[in-house]
């Protein structure tokens, strides 16, 4: 005799949401202000560490069509910002790991407004990285610094017109 299957534990739109309010919650807290509020945040970079991590390592599945893991380094993400013309938005004077920090703090902040999702926001990534070889480290490089930068790009955007911060 089969056994059957167990229910699968996903939570309900009532769940989700009380989720997405917790997060809005501690977000509203840090009292954000500007652009600027958000990329020297360091509990946002903690937290959007592991999100840009997360996002990365299922956009790169995605494309691979095969289960994979990659931290996503400092290079990549400063880059990223530069490219995205975000690094004002970080510590003056930053070194690679602080623009990093930059880029996870503002993923971090998007991850807790709603929409925001780990799906969207892997599928931003998935839709440039699918234009590359990701086996080869070199243009797997390449891919990941334009993949970010439209992300942030799209991230600076919403932020802008939502909140009607300066550009």
């Amino acid at each position: 005799m089969v056994e059957p299957m167990p229910d699968k534990p996903e939570p309900d739109n009532s769940q989700k949401l009380l989720l997405s309010e917790e997060l809005n919650s501690i977000r509203k807290s840090l009292q954000i202000n500007s652009l600027k509020d958000i990329g020297i945040n360091k509990s946002l970079a903690k937290f959007g560490d592991a999100i840009t991590n997360t996002i990365y390592t299922i956009a790169k599945t995605a494309v691979l069509g095969q289960f994979t893991q990659r931290k996503v380094n400092r290079t990549i993400l400063s880059h990223a910002l530069k490219n995205a013309e975000m690094k004002l938005y970080g510590k003056t004077r930053s070194d690679a790991h602080a623009m990093a920090d930059t880029t996870e703090a503002f993923i971090g902040f998007v991850y807790c407004e709603d929409g925001w999702t780990i799906e969207s926001m892997g599928s931003i990534l998935i839709e440039t990285l699918k234009k590359f070889d990701l086996n080869d480290s070199m243009m797997e490089t390449q891919a990941a610094i334009e993949a970010f930068t439209v992300l942030l790009r799209k991230i600076k955007k919403y932020l802008v017109e939502k909140y009607q911060w300066e550009n």
